[in-house]
């Protein structure tokens, strides 16, 4: 180091291996007479020589610069002229040799702050260097913003982001990249913008940008401001900029002064991010605007749209959710979308045998299942006419309950679907199809709902034609015997829990809370299956009066004394009320499944209500000493409500993976009773038989204490 000196004179002097620049000069004047070598010196600032405050390094004819191997960690690896105090170097002759070789440095790996201004030039060996200064100049990097450009748009509380590049001087006046301090001001105009930050602006690496951001601290309003960016010497540049009002989902926190959570988006753990637009919940929540038709911009505000703020326990994540207005499909889970994920994602079609979304890869399929359920209908009936499989043999009444709660509770005893052999049974008997299928592209819950409905009335027509066939041809009728009605009674009984269920979902309606941006708040109805759908009205409209329909027919069919005496046959005389008892027992625990939002957070109310019911139905059962004239029938009935009752505290004291070993139990006992039943004398379903009358038939369907001649014939009833 050289300080303060102005007598000094270098000759054939080699600086080598220093690790603190190898030669700076401070408030000096150094004469190069000779060769003068610097190699494999390291700094901060110039790695070969650095020149400060003033200092003056002088060249005669007979000097020769080399640098060789340098490095500084910061500016000028080979040489640093301090610009800003006129240090400099002085050429006493033309064509001075200069070797610049492998020197390196963040900004200028040869030369900072030096340009080949004078009238007398160095001769450079190497014609290939890297040399800037500092800054003079500084331009957006991004060529697009150009200053007839639109203006930015941001909401309090957002930063302007631009990519700024400082440009200096190098060896060859031209301009390359380099650092410096901007200034940034901010005003209504560029006259009027006063300073309100300084930055340091640095080229990333593998980049010649440095990113600037400015968060004003201006109210909405609409008028244009101006951010001027400026170094020194004198130069800047500037944009305009307007800040709009909140978007949807936001409004002004008077306290910070920016954007926050509306008071329609606003509750326990609910965050809103006006830098990014995005709201971040902890899931089982759906927040969204009410019109989804139409893509939603979150970037723009609408003063008449309107936030749903609602708890979503069905398809909605559990998990915390981070999502954007414009993009709300990102809470919903299983392939879900739209308002309060009630529709399945584009692709995506609604299965039959669960509510899961699911692809549908053959657009054809529709026909082949249409006619596979058509024959599986023709099937059931005549299964049921030639096993004489009805409700008047007394066996199917307890059954058919036992198998209809535990379809309702299959998601509360087995999540997971531990036995589907078993399942499958239980659903054929509650006249689902068992297993998940894809009807048609584009199926939703209008459409399954409708479903729901056709097949049970298609075995209704099935048996009423039979029916009619038998009152024309005398053959059939024979042949027939008193099946007819017993076996229509039966499928009346097979529908009754899936008409009902589905009822109650047809007619399930849900309030929802509007919250607009007007301020105003109304409550609209919506279907609760798929909120998607207005309640009663529009595609709804024709379902919900179909189902009032379905309703008030269910009302009124038991009422026709044929069938009742199909259900009432096998019973005790004084206990004929017992089946028309199982049906209302039916009922609350169809409506506490059918209306409850999640079986998981339900669960123990749901096994307490359905241990209520069994606990009632099978006191009075005890209290009664048996409803059924077969005492089997009363077995089978004690039997199989106490294996409900198992599997209800079995459900409470294990956990879901245990479940399937119990489960398994079940099938195994179940197979066991109806193997010891058909080895009994008296057997529940005897279809071997002899062929009875017409008459002998239905003396044994109607109690002895009834006139059975009075009661209407099965052609007298149609």
């Amino acid at each position: 180091m050289i300080l303060n000196s102005n007598a000094i004179s270098l000759s054939n002097v080699t600086v080598a291996n220093s690790t603190s620049t190898g030669l700076l000069l401070s408030l000096s004047m150094v004469t190069i007479e000779n060769k003068l070598t610097f190699k494999h010196n390291t700094g901060v600032v110039g790695g070969g020589l650095a020149m400060n405050d003033s200092s003056q390094l002088i060249l005669t004819s007979s000097a020769n610069l080399e640098f060789i191997d340098n490095h500084a960690s910061y500016k000028g690896g080979g040489i640093y002229v301090e610009q800003s105090s006129d240090s400099d170097i002085r050429l006493i002759a033309p064509k001075i040799p200069l070797t610049l070789i492998n020197n390196s440095a963040a900004l200028g790996d040869d030369i900072y702050g030096y340009t080949d201004h004078q009238s007398k030039h160095f001769n450079l060996t190497n014609q290939n260097i890297s040399s800037t200064g500092d800054a003079w100049k500084i331009q957006f990097c991004n060529l697009t913003n150009l200053r007839n450009a639109i203006e930015k748009q941001i909401y309090p509380g957002q930063a302007l982001k631009f990519h700024v590049a400082l440009l200096g001087h190098g060896y060859f006046g031209t301009l390359n990249v380099t650092d410096g301090i901007v200034e940034i001001r901010d005003g209504l105009s560029i006259r009027s913008a006063h300073a309100v930050d300084h930055v340091y602006v640095r080229p990333k690496p593998n980049s010649n940008c440095s990113l600037i951001e400015y968060k004003p601290n201006h109210a909405p309003s609409h008028l244009i401001h101006a951010l001027v960016f400026a170094i020194k010497p004198p130069h800047y540049i500037y944009w305009d900029y307007i800040i709009n009002e909140c978007p949807i989902g936001f409004s002004i926190d008077s306290s910070q002064g920016i954007c926050a959570c509306s008071q329609s988006v606003s509750r326990e753990n609910v965050t809103c991010n006006i830098t990014s637009l995005n709201i971040t919940h902890n899931g089982l929540l759906w927040i969204g605007t009410y019109d989804t038709s139409t893509p939603f911009n979150a970037n723009a505000t609408n003063p008449n749209a309107c936030i749903i703020n609602e708890d979503c326990l069905l398809y909605c994540s559990p998990n915390p959710v981070t999502f954007k207005l414009n993009d709300t499909d990102t809470q919903c889970v299983d392939d879900r979308r739209q308002r309060m994920c009630g529709s399945c994602r584009e692709g995506y079609s609604l299965l039959i045998g669960s509510n899961k979304c699911g692809q549908c890869h053959d657009n054809y399929m529709m026909i082949a299942w249409i006619a596979l359920f058509a024959v599986m209908g023709v099937l059931l009936v005549v299964l049921l006419i030639a096993l004489n499989l009805t409700v008047s043999v007394g066996t199917l009444n307890s059954l058919l309950f036992y198998a209809n709660i535990v379809k309702l509770y299959e998601p509360v005893f087995s999540r997971k679907g531990a036995l589907p052999v078993l399942s499958q049974v239980i659903s054929w008997i509650n006249l689902d199809f068992g297993f998940e299928i894809c009807f048609y592209n584009g199926m939703d819950n209008y459409a399954k709902q409708w479903l729901q409905f056709a097949f049970p009335l298609y075995l209704w027509i099935i048996i009423i034609i039979i029916i009619q066939l038998c009152r024309r041809y005398g053959k059939i009728s024979r042949l027939m015997g008193s099946h007819a009605v017993p076996v229509l009674s039966t499928l009346f009984l097979l529908s009754y829990t899936k008409l009902v269920r589905t009822i109650v979902i047809v007619l399930h309606k849900r309030e929802v809370t509007l919250h607009c941006t007007n301020e105003s708040v109304r409550s609209v109805s919506l279907w609760y299956e798929d909120p998607n759908v207005e309640y009663a009205k529009g595609k709804h409209a024709g379902l919900f009066g179909f189902a009032l329909l379905v309703t008030v027919f269910l009302k009124f069919w038991s009422h026709f004394k044929p069938i009742i005496d199909a259900y009432s046959g096998p019973m005790k005389d004084e206990y004929r009320f017992w089946p028309g008892l199982l049906l209302v027992a039916r009922i609350p625990v169809l409506l506490s499944v059918t209306l409850v939002e999640s079986f998981i957070q339900s669960q123990y109310f749901l096994l307490s209500m359905l241990l209520t019911v069994l606990a009632i139905v099978q006191s009075l059962s005890h209290f009664f000493g048996g409803v059924y004239k077969k005492r089997m029938n009363n077995v089978l009935e004690v039997w199989l409500l106490l294996n409900l009752c198992i599997m209800i505290s079995l459900s409470v004291t294990f956990t879901d993976e245990s479940k399937l070993s119990h489960m398994k139990c079940y099938d195994a006992l179940i197979k066991k009773l109806f193997k010891k039943q058909d080895d009994d004398d008296d057997p529940l379903l005897d279809v071997t038989e002899s062929h009875l009358t017409v008459d002998q038939q239905r003396r044994a369907m109607v109690p002895s204490s009834t006139d059975y001649v009075r009661r209407e014939s099965v052609v007298d009833l149609f």
